[in-house]
């Protein structure tokens, strides 16, 4: 073994090759990885052992993810290869690396927000692991594996950070895998879960598991790894048992530099003046919290995660309602002051601290805008000089100030929003888990740029996980238990031992398990989880509808007539069949604006081929040509959005321009009759229903649960609920993104069938208005026009309502001017229901 103290920090991985300890189960040779011009690995190797805990350290921006990224075949390398058990196994995919038996816990959770906590289980898992008893019991199972106490059916965007990761955990261990890569896994758990963490990975290692360990916590690494990796700069800088090789020799190889202490000075002063206080503070998970903050001071808030702490930490500055004072240098501030006077370092950078589509300046100083500008008009001179300032002292990594904020690694994004607190020059600062997924040496940046600024008089108050940290950064702690201080440690009282001690042993410890499974039963928890559901617009759709109707019929008797009412239903099967087709396509995230024209389209098709005096043949031909166009269609748009770059508004846009035009080429004016057989048959009723609805509402039925309960329905939605995390749990987005687009044009094409047989002529004119229509009747059953979020059900409902809107304007003697503005309306209300609803479920 050579000692790592005397590599030389530039030497790379084939000049250091470790003695044989055995065969590998995973080696790494050479591995490069360049995006553009920026090399972010540079001929890696690491050979990986079965049954031992091997960390990777390095700062944020080392590669270590890259790294890994290749290794689950995420990403693929630019040079290099990879071997499982001695067998070259390149090019890797998610679903290869799975099989594999290779399994990560993201430092980012690959989680699908707009799913349930079993349904994320259920398409992120092979489909084996549920075959031996219901999906419920095995979720339930996997989560009490790893102490996660909440209801599968949670929405997973409801769930706190903490909770997140233990999901993202529960999936990796659930498949018992060869390789375990955990990606800062304890960087949002508290001790409890830590602790349950490592007897997990000592079972895993005892049975011969090798595990990966991505961390910054060099006390971490004492406790749980047998090898460490350093890697620098894309370089790898050394491997050794964690035995051989001292902190100081691993802070050196991770920074290229000596470090000295992690933490700065504490305040000198036993009793300064208090700048800040806190007096009888309640809110939401918290009650009664009082504490105070001298000039110079820094406190902390610690405790088993979900005692009310991020609830504190968020009433603090503004964006969570409370009862209590507040007092800012003496004065008592008003709650619309706070987001004013406070900067705020949430725990959730992806979510709540950057906007991922700005620059790294934009993002720095968008709370701050007004600062740099003289009668209105900003000075991009003044903005540049104090940016760079900023990002000076905090050692800001980054290719310019005009760079997408999301190249960044972690801890440099972190330190843009710590950038953004400070440019926003606030009278107090907030940060909650401030070092979370952060590195050593941008660890070491944070502290000291707290500690100047609570020294320069800026009251700071700091939430954390991470005991240790508390110790060395803060002058007082408060320590709280179900929403409540239970201990104030102040000067040599706060201690790691004395922190945790306090937080477990508080007798108003919060029981999360039997909260959550309270939460699974009863009327009232399960009314709740219904009116948080995608399906929740059925029931005010339903009576809209039957109010409306009884309105209606009020009004003109013959509303209600089996002639009306079937009129209604026939034409509400055309919308509602392309309606169901674009539902699928909000579901991915997308919108389709080429279904009006391709139901024209496929119309006019028709008309050439399905005639009275045609054979049957030539019929048969005629509906094949019209469903194969509409296959040809989706084909095309899928493609163009997938592999074309365009988006989904442009390659739809041109597509409709396209048919449209396309339809006035085959016929100039109508044309074509349908047959008097077809549309019989096509319109046949039982009774006053239509068939054809019924066979509608059927399908909508079977398309519902198969997007709840299937495997292709649950990869549907993640497509539209995160990409990014769907493609990292091995599915296949493009694949089903064109899919979902000939699967559009398919519903469409059923559509046009309906179509046909109500106007029961090739008219190149018709059809154009469904684009419209099905956006409405979609919108109005409760998809998410985000993605992720929606139910075939719903547009349906959506599209009858729509038609018998359309309807009754006719019977009530209004102009046509009144069907646009009636739609119009209908769009305006679902948009504010589906926002305000969505908006209480997140608070």
């Amino acid at each position: 073994m050579i000692p790592l103290a005397d590599i030389v920090p530039d030497q790379t991985a084939r000049d250091m090759r470790e003695p044989d300890a055995g065969t590998p189960l995973v080696r790494l040779s050479n591995v490069s990885k360049s995006f553009g011009a920026v090399r972010a690995l540079i001929d890696v190797s690491v050979d990986i052992h079965a049954g031992e805990v091997h960390a990777i350290l390095g700062e944020n921006g080392a590669g270590k993810s890259t790294l890994m990224n290749i290794l689950t075949g995420v990403l693929q390398p630019s040079t290099g290869t990879i071997e499982v058990g001695e067998r070259n196994v390149m090019p890797l995919t998610p679903e290869t690396s799975s099989a594999l038996g290779i399994a990560i816990s993201y430092q980012h959770p690959a989680i699908l927000p707009d799913m349930s906590v079993l349904e994320n289980l259920q398409v992120a898992l092979p489909s084996r692991i549920f075959e031996a008893e219901r999906d419920d019991h095995v979720g339930r199972r996997l989560l009490d594996d790893v102490g996660l106490h909440v209801p599968l059916n949670a929405r997973v965007d409801a769930l706190t950070i903490a909770q997140k990761h233990l999901l993202e955990l529960a999936k990796a261990l659930a498949v018992n895998p060869k390789v375990l890569i955990l990606d800062e896994p304890t960087a949002a758990l508290d001790q409890d879960a830590t602790d349950m963490l490592f007897d997990r990975v000592r079972q895993l290692k005892a049975g011969g598991t090798a595990v990966i360990y991505i961390t910054h916590r060099l006390a971490e690494l004492r406790q749980i790894a047998d090898r460490v990796t350093v890697l620098r700069d894309g370089r790898h800088r050394g491997s050794a048992l964690a035995s051989e090789i001292s902190n100081s020799e691993l802070l050196d190889l991770i920074v290229g530099r000596t470090l000295a202490s992690a933490f700065p000075p504490k305040c000198p002063q036993s009793d300064p003046q208090i700048n800040f206080e806190v007096r009888g503070l309640s809110g939401r998970k918290f009650t009664d919290v009082s504490f105070n903050v001298g000039r110079g001071q820094i406190i902390g808030v610690a405790g088993v995660e979900g005692n009310g702490q991020s609830d504190l930490m968020r009433a603090l500055v503004g964006l969570q309602s409370y009862s209590g004072d507040i007092k800012l240098a003496d004065r008592t501030l008003k709650p619309g002051e706070l987001k004013d006077m406070a900067a705020f370092m949430p725990s959730d950078r992806h979510e709540e601290g950057l906007a991922a589509d700005l620059t790294i300046r934009e993002n720095a100083t968008f709370a701050s805008l007004d600062k740099y500008a003289s009668g209105g008009v900003l000075s991009r001179r003044r903005e540049h000089e104090k940016v760079q300032d900023v990002f000076s002292s905090l050692a800001v990594k980054a290719s310019g100030l005009e760079a997408k904020v999301s190249s960044l690694s972690g801890g440099n994004q972190q330190k843009i929003v710590m950038s953004r607190a400070l440019l926003s020059e606030p009278g107090y600062i907030i940060a909650d888990e401030p070092t979370q997924g952060v590195d050593v040496g941008a660890r070491f940046e944070i502290y000291r740029i707290l500690r100047e600024v609570s020294d320069a008089g800026t009251p700071v108050i700091v939430n954390s996980s991470d005991a240790a940290e508390l110790e060395g950064l803060c002058d007082i702690v408060i320590v709280m238990s179900r929403g409540r201080v239970v201990e104030t440690l102040r000067g040599d009282e706060i201690t790691e031992a004395r922190i945790v001690g306090a937080a477990v042993e508080a007798d108003t410890h919060a029981h999360h398990a039997d909260e959550a499974r309270r939460s699974e039963g009863g009327f009232a928890a399960k009314f709740r989880h219904f009116a948080q559901t995608d399906n929740a617009t059925i029931i005010p759709l339903a009576i809209v509808a039957v109010a409306l109707a009884l309105f209606v019929s009020g009004q003109n008797e013959n509303y209600l007539s089996a002639f009306n009412l079937s009129n209604i239903l026939i034409l509400a099967t055309a919308l509602g069949f392309i309606a169901l087709g674009q539902t699928i396509a909000l579901l991915m995230g997308g919108i389709d604006l080429s279904v009006g024209p391709l139901a024209g389209f496929c119309v006019v098709i028709g008309s050439f081929f399905i005639n009275d005096g045609n054979a049957a043949a030539t019929m048969g031909l005629g509906f094949a040509l019209m469903f194969g166009a509409a296959m040809v269609v989706g084909l095309i748009n899928g493609i163009l959005i997938r592999f074309a770059n365009f988006t989904p508004i442009a390659a739809t846009l041109a597509m409709f321009i396209g048919l449209q035009g396309m339809s006035f080429v085959l016929r100039d004016g109508p044309g074509g009759y349908i047959s008097f057989d077809v549309i019989d048959t096509l319109t046949w009723r039982f009774g006053a229903v239509p068939v054809a609805f019924i066979v509608m509402v059927a399908l909508a039925i079977a398309m519902e649960i198969g997007l709840r309960r299937a495997r292709p329905g649950w990869q549907l939605r993640a497509v539209g609920s995160n990409e990014e995390s769907a493609r990292r749990i091995g599915v296949r987005t493009d694949l089903t993104f064109v899919l979902g687009y000939v699967g559009v044009s398919v519903l469409t094409a059923l559509g046009a069938v309906m179509l046909m047989a109500q106007i029961g002529v090739g008219d190149p004119a018709q059809g154009v208005n469904y684009t419209l229509g099905s956006i409405t009747a979609v919108v109005l059953g409760g998809t998410s026009l985000l993605g992720g979020r929606g139910t075939f059900i719903g547009s349906v409902l959506g599209a009858i309502l729509l038609t018998e809107v359309l309807n009754a304007v006719s019977f009530l003697g209004l102009s046509q001017s009144y069907q646009y503005g009636f739609q119009g309306l209908l769009i305006l209300a679902a948009a504010l229901i589906y926002t305000t609803a969505r908006r209480r479920r997140e608070e």
